[in-house]
């Protein structure tokens, strides 16, 4: 799951203009065995993205709001700050809820499960922190010079990245305006959610300080390479339909599950 915030992170790269629109095509190769499977597709046009993933689940984002499609039932979520306003509301009730519960238990209990909940209760939630450091290497990605860097986060590193000046990809658009515009857009949403903001924040900036687009991740588990990697391997301009922006008619808005009773 820590990924996929960075996913959505990368891809907030949309169109400003009145030029034709980005596509960019990620997929996953697996290092042992050599075998590549498609990651993500990426529309961008005129500040409106499209997202489809590997399993075609789709997400657009347009005016400041992120829409998360259901095919399977023919509806959406709409994720913008008055959603997460509300949803901070609901959590909110429910930490004093569980704050009542707590006071409840035996001192020893209440210590151990204060400990297990890392501060979430007090809407900090855990400690998270994102340093980017530039490794000094440079690599090529499917024709395209790259430079590494290493992310780490809580202090170990857990992702190495290889990015591209804005201006080394095909397209009319200033990337780097869209993607800082994008990633404030959703800073501020974090920021309604105390125990998200901090680490959104955290990971937007540590994303704005690459200061690139990256074509290759390699992710870390426990200080070691994992066999796969994400890497992009399409990249070109082309007119895309505003209808792909759009939600599909006939689709109903729906709430964003949080479990039972929220």
């Amino acid at each position: 799951m820590k990924h996929i915030g960075i996913l959505v992170v990368s891809g907030l790269l949309a169109a400003q203009s009145a030029f034709a629109g980005v596509y960019v095509e990620t997929v996953d190769n697996n290092l042992s065995t050599g075998s590549s499977r498609l990651k993500q597709k990426m529309y961008v046009q005129n500040g409106a993205g499209r997202f489809v993933d590997n399993e075609g689940r789709v997400t657009i984002i347009k005016d400041g709001a992120m829409f998360v499609i259901d095919e399977a039932d023919k509806s959406y979520v709409a994720l913008d700050k008055a959603t997460m306003e509300q949803l901070a509301k609901k959590l909110n009730a429910a930490m004093a809820q569980a704050k009542e519960q707590l006071a409840k238990l035996p001192p020893d209990q209440r210590a151990q499960m204060e400990q297990m909940m890392g501060g979430a209760l007090d809407g900090e939630g855990q400690k998270w922190t994102v340093e980017v450091a530039d490794t000094g290497k440079t690599d090529k990605v499917d024709g395209r010079t790259c430079k590494v860097l290493n992310f780490t986060r809580n202090g170990q590193l857990d992702e190495q990245v290889c990015v591209v000046p804005y201006s080394a990809l095909p397209g009319k658009e200033d990337f780097q305006k869209v993607f800082a515009d994008f990633a404030k857009v959703f800073e501020e949403m974090a920021k309604s959610v105390p125990m998200l903001a901090g680490k959104m924040e955290n990971e937007f900036s540590a994303q704005v300080k690459a200061n690139g687009f990256p074509v290759r991740r390699r992710a870390y588990e426990n200080g070691s390479l994992i066999n796969e990697e994400s890497v992009v391997k399409v990249w070109r301009e082309e007119n895309v339909p505003a209808s792909m922006f759009e939600i599909p008619a006939g689709y109903k808005p729906k709430q964003m599950s949080m479990g039972p009773g929220m």
